[in-house]
């Protein structure tokens, strides 16, 4: 937005505008105060000078820099259905403006409207090919829509733009395409992040799920063991755990359920492992107290541990995998 609004205000200065009567030169005069006001954050003088100001009926390229100022306030105000208005009517009166186009699918895809963002920030990309923000935002979009292959086209494009140089943004990128199934970009992702910061435990844990994503375990389990010594955590522990079930170490995932369970008795990833375990192991009935503990957890657990208990045959892994 402030690229923008630098652009804007290189277009059109104010002295641009002098060339009507006394009104013009008094709107041009309240929209210098205006725009000091803004720079300061002082949005009640913006507001209140706005009014004054849209009373001398200012030119249209006035007017553009004021809706600028006084939707940029409605929006650090929280006056958000105020900002909607003011960015469709901006618009509507300047359709090459990219700045109101992409004001308004910002506030769309933060309020979670991310079908109505699509189409205002193609219309920016239109006007503006080389937008980091539009190209982020409409990548944000598509992958909150489900579209991750839409998502990735945005994703690469911003990240390109920015020399792979914003670590948040990769890791956005990384995990749309963990949920796109698409494990080379999401190595290729890893790897940039990796350089960006090589103490990092998420790029080798991203690793360590591109590698579960494949079903080979073998090569999961050290990423994974490789984040958890950089970052300890107990989710990371647990998933760990669960990667030994599914590479077919029963015994081991016991070993690295047993020490969450005795933190968290109820826990029901560690309770699900523990018992799904035991159950491969040919003891059954030692895994039933596990898969009734599990049954109390989320709806995945809940699931795995109510087939089981209902007698079904041992599906091993692929019970997880459901």
């Amino acid at each position: 937005m402030r690229a923008l609004l630098l652009i804007l205000l290189a277009a059109a200065p104010a002295n641009a505008f002098l060339f009507g009567g006394a009104s013009d030169r008094r709107a041009a005069a309240l929209l210098t105060e205006m725009r000091a006001a803004y720079a300061k954050g002082d949005c009640q003088t913006v507001t209140q000078g706005s009014e004054v100001f849209l009373r001398e009926k200012p030119p249209a390229g006035l007017r553009e820099e004021a809706y600028v100022y006084v939707g940029g306030c409605y929006e650090r105000s929280g006056l958000t259905d105020k900002a909607i208005s003011l960015y469709k009517l901006a618009i509507g009166l300047y359709p090459d403006n990219a700045l109101f186009a992409g004001r308004l699918a910002a506030i769309y895809n933060a309020a979670g409207f991310s079908a109505n963002a699509v189409p205002l920030f193609l219309k920016v990309l239109t006007l503006r090919s080389d937008d980091i923000e539009a190209s982020l935002g409409l990548a944000r979009a598509y992958a909150a829509l489900g579209f991750y292959g839409r998502a990735k086209e945005y994703y690469s494009r911003a990240v390109i733009l920015q020399d792979f140089s914003d670590a948040a943004v990769l890791r956005e990128y990384s995990a749309c395409m963990l949920k796109k199934r698409d494990w080379d970009e999401a190595l290729y992702i890893a790897a940039k992040g990796a350089a960006l910061a090589p103490r990092s435990a998420y790029w080798r844990f991203t690793r360590a799920r591109v590698w579960a994503g494949r079903g080979d375990y073998y090569k999961a389990l050290p990423e994974l063991e490789a984040a958890i010594n950089l970052e300890p955590s107990r989710p990371l522990r647990l998933e760990r755990a669960l990667y030994l079930l599914m590479g077919g170490l029963p015994r081991r995932a016991i070993e690295a359920a047993e020490p969450e369970l005795a933190a968290d008795p109820k826990d029901p990833l560690a309770s699900i492992v523990k018992g799904m375990a035991l159950y491969r192991l040919g003891e059954k009935a030692a895994a039933e107290p596990y898969f009734m503990a599990a049954r109390a957890g989320g709806q995945f657990t809940a699931k795995v541990a109510g087939a089981f208990l209902g007698g079904e045959k041992d599906t091993g892994g692929d019970a997880c995998k459901k």
